[in-house]
């Protein structure tokens, strides 16, 4: 769970959202976590959080435009590293798929 303002939030991926991902960043998600050992450019990172955020309890994904904003004061406030870690933990849950071996 993500504190905002007093808000809960947290990240939520499906197949759908990954397209959105990779039509944004104009590579895979598994390619852009490889590159780097999971350590995601600035802008990757602020698009996979913005993409998988909700608000506690809601079945509607929160708006990209706020989400970005959001994103950007979490790293700030919190740190790259930890943003950058809590996006692959919501990865590695919700698309099992992605880290499968063998």
């Amino acid at each position: 769970m993500i504190e905002i303002d007093g808000k809960n939030y947290v990240l939520k991926y499906n197949i759908s959202r990954i397209e959105m991902i990779e039509n944004s960043t104009g590579k895979s998600v598994m390619a852009d976590i490889r590159a780097n050992s999971g350590m995601l450019s600035i802008a990757s990172l602020k698009l996979y959080f913005a993409y998988g955020l909700k608000e506690e309890g809601s079945d509607v994904f929160y708006p990209t435009k706020k989400a970005l904003e959001i994103a950007e004061q979490l790293i700030l406030r919190d740190g790259y590293t930890t943003v950058c870690g809590t996006v692959v933990e919501a990865l590695e849950r919700d698309c099992p798929f992605f880290f499968r071996v063998g």
